[in-house]
Formats: C-alpha cells, structure tokens, sequence
C-alpha cells in the first residue's frame, strides 16, 4: 500500500495496458508515444517503426491515413484533430498481417467553472446547513476530471467521475457546510483539474471558479456570563460583543436611574456603584446577558496581614525574654536570638509568597462529558477569599462563605460553554481565574461507505474513489476516520487541523485500482474519538456497513503459452482451454480438423482429434484471449521406443 496526496491511498499496483489486438511483443512494430494526449482542434505526430523485413506496412484512422508502403518508419499526422472517437492503428504484413491500436485522449478544458449556493440567497444563519454547487461546462473526457473544493487555502473535498463519454459533458458536483461565526467573510471556490497523466500537460489544466464569500447572521454570545469587578476609580464595564447584524446594548441596574444603550459604562461619565449590572446584547437571531458584580474595596486589616504582625509580635517578646535571663551566657543570648528570628523570617516569606499566588485548584482539571450528559466540577481556594465563583453561561454560581464552589449542570448541551473559576481574595493578586478544560463530544449519528459516482461492478485496473461520510460528530478534531479491508487497515484519516467545537460532517475518501485479486473484497470504515485518558475507554467508536468489491476482468489462461501434445493413434485427447474471467468467460474452437462447431466449451475431449493446430478463444465484455494446441500423432514405431 502506497500512501497518495490528500489521504489517498493506492492499494494494488498498476500496469500501463495498452489496448492492442495483438500486443507490441506479437506485433513486430513500435508506437513513439504509445499514448497520445492532444487539446480538441490541436495536430498530433506518432511514429510508428519495425526492424524487421515486411511487405507493406501503414496507418489506418479515419483522419490522416497512411496508405501502405515499404517503408519502415511512418508517421501518423493531423494538424487539427476535432474527431472524439478516433482509434487509429499502425499494421504490418509480416509472417501474417497484425496491427497495434494507438490510444488516444482528446481534452476539452470547461468553458466555465461557477459556484454557487442551492436554494438560497443572501447571508446565511449560523449552525443551519448548506448545499454548495460547483457547476463544470463543456468538459472532456469526464473520467479524467477531478474537482476539488476549497476554503481559503485549505483543500476540503475532491470529486472523481467515472463516465466513460469521450465527448464533453457537463457535471454538478456539491459540498455540505454548517458555518459558524469564524466562517464569517470566509471564502469558497471551486476547481476543475484534467489530470491526463505522464503523457499529458504538465501542471495538468485547471479552470476555477470565483469566489463565493459568505455573510454569516449570528447572535450575540458573550465569552463569561459573569464578571466580578473590585471597586476603585476607574471602573469600566465593557459589555462589547460581537455579533451579525450589529447588537444594540441595555443595561438594568437597582443603581441606573436612566436608559442606557452603549456598550460600554465608565465610573468618568456614569456613577457606578458596588451592586449587579446587567448588560444585554440584542440582535434578529437572539440576545445575551452578562452580569457585572462591583464590590467595593475595605480597609480592615486582611488575613495575612493580621498573621504577620501576630508574628512579628511573638518574636519581640520572645528576644526581650532572652534578654532578660541574665543566668545565659551572652553568646547563647545571641545564638537564640538569631534562630528565633530566623524561624519567623520564613514564616513571614511563607506569608508574602502564599501571598502571590492565586490558590485556586479545579478538580478534576480537564473533563469529558458526552452531550446531555450530567457533569460536576469543583474549585478549592487555598487561602482566605472575599467572593468564589463560576462564570459560566448556565449553572453559575458562588460563594462568599466558602473555600469550595460547585459548578454542576445536569444535562450539557451547550457547544460553547467555557467555564471559568474565579476568587477575590484579601491580598494580591486580589482577582485571579482558572478555566476549566471541558470536552463535550457526541458520537456520529452515521457512518457510510459509497462508491463515487458508480456502482458495483468496478473493472480491473481502473481507478475508483470510496467515500466514507460521517454525520453530526462533535468536536471532530477528535476524530480519526479508519479505513478496513477485510480486517487489515490500510489506511486512516484524522481531522486535526479543523476546529470547529459543534457537530459537523466531515468526509474522506479512499483511493484504489483493484485488480482481479479483489473480486469480493470487503471495504468499511470507522470513526473513532480518541479524547485522550479522560474519556471513555476504549474510545467511542461507529462503524459503517461492509462494502463488497465485485471486480470484472478479462480472460486470461492459467498457460497462456502455446501447448503441443504428441498423441499416439487412436488415444484420447483433452484440450483444456480454461481461463479467468468475470463475466465467466464463453469459449470458441476454431481448427480445419474440426467436423463440427464446438461451442462454449473450455475443454474438449475426443479420440477422433486429428493432427493439426486448434484454436480456443475466450472472451467476456472486457476483452478476448486466445491460445493454441498443436497435435502431432506419434508412429507405431515412435510408440513402441517409448515402451
């Protein structure tokens, strides 16, 4: 298994087949190129060549025929090749007359590429799905055109087809998006590449679409529903928030004697006193309230620094103690002395760094919830604190009493929900928050596995894109897409680089070229959310159907090579013709000994086999074989030596 660009994956090897009546290696005559790849209304030049004495060779197509000559080197040549379906071959007369096809590919690059939005117009709403339509016009061959759609810079989708037509055509292919308020302004396009392989145009042809930028209408949400604020001279509640269309702003306050609609309230315009004020942002989609909670300042002595002049006290009484014991000697006076004050010195550096920190602890510090689950968390403060809290947009809560807060919801279905610890404390840092690490994830509601653009059967040799679509998983950085072959995983996807933290459906798509090997083989894959130590163990998985592969392939002989078979008189004879094929393949004898038609039989059993070559052919819609026997009877005398 070779890994190919975007996650591609090639799962067997290819063989460069040419599609030949008889091949190059039976047919004494070399094509330069052996493939041709030429723009519609463009000329063409291919040689073809042999080594070897013959009675005439030429080209036979129906534009720029060579008429047999006794050369050995001739040139096919157009000047302007508008003919779809042209199957040009060079022959020879050698031994007997044999020809090799020259493949041809005539491209058309798309008149025009265009996108844009089904059924709908204008902005569009956050968290609503939509259908984006990339429409390609007047494209050949179809099967070599792959469109891929992009956001920005960054590649999201790409299409293969897998119609056979050699004439242009026209082709829709769509993407699904659910944008939130980051796609805001985002852009959109589509791409429509020709990847006509080695033979053709290097980098291949491509044709894009113009930009569809999205407007994105989405309501007001403010990042902390909470926010407690120490009283001093220059208070400013900043209640801006963004949003499309453009909030107006209302402020409700016990302390407000008239109606306010800035966004922001300053202590220099407006007189705010310690209480609630609460401030509500309003747009057409819905509107959201924070509450700001102004505490005034105090001037009594704070908890540490009632401990430290405690301490500083005890150590005076305590070295004026040791003063005063006239019955110590005076270096042990001082040999005290320096311990005391030491003992207190690190008490007192204990205090000022204790001091410093911001003492709160969440347990547990990172938590998965599945959505609409329950979950509870809480936070310790590990010093004395005026006001303990969660700011959060439901279940917030506090505490002026205790060294603990609950933050507990009992059913979790908000995508966007960050909750936040917070502590006014006595000393500095007098304000300080930790933010709970929360993961809220749901399992996909489907997972399925497709054939792009075809059914089942595929041919061998070809190539075929799997799609495996996932539906309304959350949050998908999380997720790593795995793909199966039977029970082997050849390949696996993740979505690291999205960050989107409400459900999405997301895509991969899996490349192969089956070969006659595969015919049976079973496909499927599984979304997996890996959410680390924290989360369910194992991992929550879901797994799509299994895909059965029914592959076609041509005939081809267990011994292709030529049998002769030395047969004594009147024995009996088996010819065994049998080849693989799917579609089984049908049998045709052909030889001058033969009396009468022996049809679909792939092996042929008679006595009365007479000397001579015999010819089965078996073939199926994809193709023909056929291989020879060649029966030589034995003497009377030859057989008796053999006894």
């Amino acid at each position: 298994m070779f890994q190919r660009f975007f996650g591609f994956v090639y799962l067997s090897a290819v063989s460069q087949l040419v599609n030949l009546t008889g091949t190059q290696a039976e047919c004494p005559v070399q094509l330069n190129p052996q493939r041709a790849v030429v723009r519609y209304g463009g000329s063409v030049a291919v040689n073809c060549s042999s080594s070897v004495p013959h009675k005439g060779m030429g080209w036979e197509a129906s534009e720029g025929a060579v008429p047999m000559t006794g050369d050995s080197l001739i040139t096919w040549r157009v000047s302007n090749l508008i003919e779809w379906d042209i199957e040009p071959f060079c022959y020879i007369n050698h031994e007997k007359q044999c020809q090799v096809e020259l493949p041809v590919t005539i491209y058309k690059t798309p008149d025009s590429v265009s996108i844009s939005i089904v059924n709908h117009r204008g902005p569009m709403i956050e968290g609503k799905q939509y259908e984006l339509q990339c429409d390609v016009h007047d494209v050949a061959p179809v099967q070599n055109l792959t469109v891929k759609w992009y956001k920005g810079q960054t590649l999201l989708n790409q299409t293969t087809f897998i119609d056979a037509s050699k004439t242009p055509v026209n082709e829709t292919t769509t993407l699904l998006i659910r944008p939130d308020r980051a796609d805001d302004g985002a852009q959109y396009r589509c791409e429509a590449e020709l990847e006509l392989g080695a033979e053709g145009p290097q980098p291949p042809p491509k044709e894009t679409s113009g930009r569809l930028n999205v407007e994105l209408n989405y309501k007001p949400k403010h990042l902390n529903s909470t926010e407690t604020i120490i009283k001093n001279d220059e208070v400013t509640l900043n209640c801006t928030v963004k949003a499309n269309p453009a909030p107006m702003y209302t402020w409700h306050s016990e302390h407000l004697k008239e109606e306010i609609s800035f966004s922001v309230l300053q202590a220099s315009t407006v007189l705010l006193s310690p209480g609630n004020y609460t401030c509500t942002a309003t747009n057409s989609l819905g509107s959201d309230s924070k509450v700001f909670i102004i505490k005034s300042t105090g001037s009594r002595p704070t908890f540490w620094t009632v401990l430290i002049f405690f301490q500083l006290l005890v150590a005076l009484i305590i070295v004026l103690y040791d003063l005063c014991d006239f019955s110590l000697p005076i270096s042990t006076i001082f040999i005290k002395m320096k311990t005391n004050l030491l003992w207190f010195l690190g008490l007192y550096i204990i205090g000022i760094v204790s001091g410093d920190s911001c003492s709160l602890e969440i347990s547990p510090s990172r938590i998965v919830v599945k959505f609409g689950d329950p979950v509870s968390v809480s936070c310790v403060a590990s010093r004395p604190v005026r006001v303990l809290g969660w700011e959060s947009v439901i279940a917030a809560s506090h505490t002026q009493n205790d060294l603990s807060v609950q933050w507990r919801v009992d059913s979790l279905t908000d995508w966007i929900e960050e909750p936040i610890c917070y502590g006014v404390f006595f000393t500095a840092p007098r304000q300080c928050e930790e933010k709970l690490n929360l993961v809220l994830y749901k399992k996909p509601d489907s997972v399925s596995i497709s054939l792009v653009n075809h059914s089942s059967p595929v041919e061998e040799g070809r190539e075929y894109h799997l799609q495996c679509e996932v539906q309304n998983v959350a949050p998908v950085q999380y997720l790593v897409l795995r793909w199966y072959r039977g029970k082997t995983e050849v390949y696996n996807h993740s979505f690291s680089e999205l960050s989107p933290a409400t459900p999405v459906q997301v895509s991969s798509t899996l490349l192969i070229v089956p070969n006659r090997a595969d015919n049976g083989a079973q496909y499927r894959c599984e979304a997996e959310l890996q959410l680390g130590a924290e989360g369910p163990q194992p991992p929550p998985t879901v797994q799509s159907d299994v895909l059965s592969i029914a592959v076609q392939y041509p005939p081809d002989f267990r011994s292709p090579e030529e049998e002769i078979l030395d047969i004594s008189e009147d024995s009996e004879m088996v010819l065994d013709c049998t080849a693989e094929g799917n579609p089984p393949p049908v049998y045709i004898w052909t030889s001058s000994n033969l009396q009468e038609q022996a049809d679909n039989q792939a092996v042929l059993r008679a006595a009365s086999l007479g000397p001579g070559v015999y010819t089965c052919t078996a073939s199926n819609i994809l193709g023909k074989k056929s291989k020879q026997f060649v029966i030589k009877h034995k003497s009377k005398g030859e057989s008796n030596k053999t006894h």
